[in-house]
């Protein structure tokens, strides 16, 4: 997934990275889980929430935070958000780390850790509410190790209790 700038236009990025600009489309709104009829660049704008605006200078920002949302392979516009809001909170931490790296003043240099220590537990958290939309809302349990003490009895597997 790519966009490229086309030359005959200088203030939007074109979604025809040398394909068929309709089978972009259509594979772009396939990708993201919205409908065909939905233009490129206003799936764009809705999945950053405007964080990156649509022209030539952002193409790169643009195509990574794509190919980031590719990698990840969502299955609805919701999951592609919150894809976006992940790396955004992860780049925004990143950057007060190292402000507060470059700092001299201890305050300062509290400030910006504090900031990224917010936007780190704000990170956790977006990551379980994807993992939990992911599963629908299910729970499971992973058992690792079971102990039978000598003369127990040990199921492993589903039990059915029958009518009997």
């Amino acid at each position: 997934m790519q966009l490229e700038h086309r030359p005959t236009s200088s203030s939007v990025i074109s979604a025809n990275p040398g394909m068929d600009p309709e089978l972009y489309q259509e594979e772009f709104c396939r990708f993201v889980g919205v409908p065909d009829s939905i233009p490129v660049p206003v799936a764009i704008n809705q999945l950053t929430g405007g964080l990156i605006p649509n022209t030539p200078e952002n193409q790169e920002n643009i195509n990574f935070m794509l190919a980031f949302v590719a990698t990840q392979k969502p299955t609805s516009m919701v999951e592609a958000q919150l894809l976006i809001q992940l790396l955004s909170i992860h780049n925004l931490a990143s950057k007060m780390l190292k402000k507060a790296s470059e700092e001299r003043w201890p305050e300062n240099i509290e400030k910006y850790t504090n900031i990224a220590m917010k936007l780190t537990r704000g990170y956790k958290s977006g990551m379980e509410s994807l993992a939990k939309y992911r599963r629908n809302g299910k729970q499971f349990m992973h058992i690792e190790h079971v102990h039978v003490e000598k003369d127990a009895n040990a199921i492993i597997g589903s039990v059915d209790r029958g009518v009997g």
